[in-house]
């Protein structure tokens, strides 16, 4: 602890470069493990100066105040005690701001890892309504935010910008996120949606799909989602499709972006992705109108070619269960149903589990 304390006096804006660099890479080993963590938290000197740093002219020691700032809130704790010193100290450092801005410069060498920063304090769900009051003060930033992350070039200083998306989807953790989301004000789910099959970053993809989960889970925006354009549905459904050929019949139900795909087509790699697109999917089931809807543009189909691979290729439990959890509401009718929403049935705690085990030995068979 002495140590760590000692090094706060090297990490002043006005103490010497090479002086400053030492420190600061020592600072930043020690962010590696958790008891370096613990003693860097325990000292709000040692933060103060970590976020002076990161203004520092310096790019590399800009670069490992933020890199250490990165780990040092990469758990809950870490990332709550980091947001609250930040608003306290005098004056204070706006640790959102300064990382909105940063994301938003096209020429910001610090883009990618300052997105890190912000991902790891949005995770929280206890801090994400003051993130946004924050993000929505200024009428642009997330506007600015949204076109960073769409324009796949933005940033001209080779910045990927591939952790907003799980920035967006964090957002989304609460009802006002999802509303921003959708809203037409600032049209934010259409610019991330083509990045749900994006092959360049699972980061990327896995965030894009975790909006689009976040957003289906909230029966309010199920008439945005299922809407004449179709557009959301087919970023739900394309990574689940294959190259497998339908008939006629099959294909005209189908949105025109999922009709003929081509032989090159191939389904998503990662198990945890295809299972939350199934996800997507069984929380549009929970209405009639939704239910109808998905049964008109094709999706039991596609879920029947998805199962035949998934028990073949895929080999995932988890993904088989939830595809035929979705495929066992798609084949009844309306009048076997007998409900308008799912959401409605409650089932005792004792049943719930006797079919979660039913389903497990159900799904081995398959694997089997």
């Amino acid at each position: 602890m002495d140590t760590v304390k000692e090094l706060v006096q090297f990490m002043q804006p006005n103490q010497r470069l090479d002086l400053k660099a030492v420190a600061l890479t020592h600072v930043l080993g020690l962010t590696g493990s958790a008891e370096g963590k613990s003693a860097i938290l325990s000292l709000d000197e040692m933060l103060m100066a970590i976020f002076g740093l990161t203004y520092d002219e310096n790019p590399t020691v800009a670069k490992d105040a933020v890199l250490s700032l990165i780990n040092l809130t990469a758990e809950e704790e870490g990332a709550v005690q980091v947001f609250r010193l930040a608003k306290q100290v005098q004056p204070t450092f706006p640790i959102v701001d300064v990382a909105a801005k940063a994301i938003a410069d096209e020429q910001s060498v610090l883009a990618d890892p300052w997105s890190m920063v912000l991902s790891n304090l949005t995770r929280v769900e206890s801090l994400v309504h003051e993130i946004l009051d924050i993000l929505e003060r200024g009428d642009q930033t997330l506007p600015r935010l949204a076109k960073a992350f769409a324009q796949l070039d933005y940033n001209k200083k080779k910045c990927k910008l591939h952790y907003l998306a799980p920035v967006f989807c964090n957002l989304m953790q609460v009802p006002r996120g999802r509303e921003l989301c959708c809203h037409n004000r600032y049209k934010l789910l259409e610019k991330l949606l083509p990045f749900a099959s994006f092959e360049g970053s699972v980061v990327r993809r896995g965030g894009t799909i975790g909006i689009l989960k976040n957003v289906c889970f909230d029966a309010v925006y199920h008439d945005v989602i299922l809407n004449e354009q179709d557009s959301i549905l087919v970023a739900i459904l394309q990574p689940l499709c294959g190259p497998e050929e339908f008939s006629d019949e099959d294909n005209d139900k189908l949105p025109i972006e999922l009709q003929y795909l081509p032989e090159s087509k191939t389904r998503e790699e990662d198990p945890d992705l295809r299972k939350m697109l199934l996800e997507c999917l069984l929380q549009l089931c929970s209405t009639r109108r939704s239910r109808e809807i998905l049964r008109a543009k094709g999706t039991y189909e596609i879920l029947r070619e998805f199962h035949k691979w998934e028990a073949k290729v895929g080999r995932d439990s988890d993904c088989l269960l939830a595809c035929e959890n979705v495929v066992d509401i798609l084949i009844k009718k309306e009048e076997e149903i007998g409900l308008d929403n799912y959401k409605t049935v409650e089932v005792p705690a004792d049943q719930a589990e006797k079919f979660v085990q039913e389903d497990a030995e159900y799904v081995k068979t398959l694997l089997d």
